[in-house]
């Protein structure tokens, strides 16, 4: 399903670009893509697949992981399923890439997905402390592929639940707490800010960052790749805000799930 027309019929919806940056992969490689922010409705997942993934990586075909409850939940379930999604769970993906499957992940999980504001000229990553997924590329030794999809914020509008209901469902099942609005109030993206501006949705492919293959994962050199790691995603997002219609005001900020 994720490499079908259906996806190109969504990114041609949102008239959407891609860019990959650095040579080709190596299809014989491992890597594991991780991508950001989360977004609300995870739009950004659709830039993994259809034809415009296959002219820019060929036959490396990710699997997705997700968040465990999302396979308690109906249509989320069979959704994810099509999409040849697998939990996010260390065993489960460390057994994929036992297979000798390549991985992606959004790190910033549920809580970033919370923090989605459109209205805000900030966008939050919640990436310290998130150091997960940099072991999982060291232990076994993949290549790290940054990434940045840019105008998800302005696609959907974010509902909230009650604070307090919110962190009950965080807390108990991983879930978010909150709903969508897009055009008419349906899970239908928008195609235009408030102001009438055109949304230009986008993704930008980092280079690939070669990872030292450490068993053991040495502290200091997890500490290290995941320092490069978000100064390799705040320079995408510097040198390609302007293309995709941010101002030179918007910035990024990195915060802990706790926040």
């Amino acid at each position: 399903f994720l490499y079908s027309g259906v996806v190109d019929l969504v990114l041609g919806y949102y008239n959407a670009t891609c860019i990959r940056e650095g040579p080709p992969l190596d299809p014989q490689g491992r890597y594991l893509f991780a991508m950001s922010p989360h977004g609300i409705f995870g739009v950004c997942r659709a830039f993994s697949g259809g034809s415009l993934w296959r002219q820019m990586y060929g036959d490396i075909r990710p699997r997705w992981g997700s968040f465990g409850g999302a396979f308690f939940i109906p249509g989320v379930r069979e959704f994810s399923l099509c999409s040849g999604c697998l939990d996010a769970s260390r065993p489960v993906l460390e057994r994929a890439i036992a297979r000798g499957e390549s991985v992606m992940l959004i790190p910033g999980g549920t809580r970033e997905l919370m923090l989605t504001d459109g209205h805000s000229t900030t966008t939050k990553l919640v990436l310290l402390g998130r150091k997960g997924f940099v072991k999982l590329a060291i232990r076994h030794g993949l290549q790290l592929v940054p990434g940045f999809c840019f105008g998800e914020k302005w696609v959907h509008d974010i509902v909230l639940l009650p604070a307090s209901l919110r962190a009950f469902l965080h807390r108990r099942f991983k879930l978010a707490g909150c709903a969508l609005a897009g055009r008419w109030w349906s899970f239908v993206g928008k195609v235009a800010q408030a102001d009438g501006t055109p949304i230009s949705l986008g993704y930008v492919w980092g280079a690939p960052m070669s990872i030292r293959h450490d068993p053991d994962c040495d502290d200091q050199y997890v500490q290290q790749v995941h320092e490069q790691y978000m100064a390799a995603v705040l320079d995408l997002f510097e040198r390609h805000k302007q293309r995709f219609g941010y101002s030179a005001e918007e910035q990024l900020d990195f915060v802990a799930a706790e926040d």
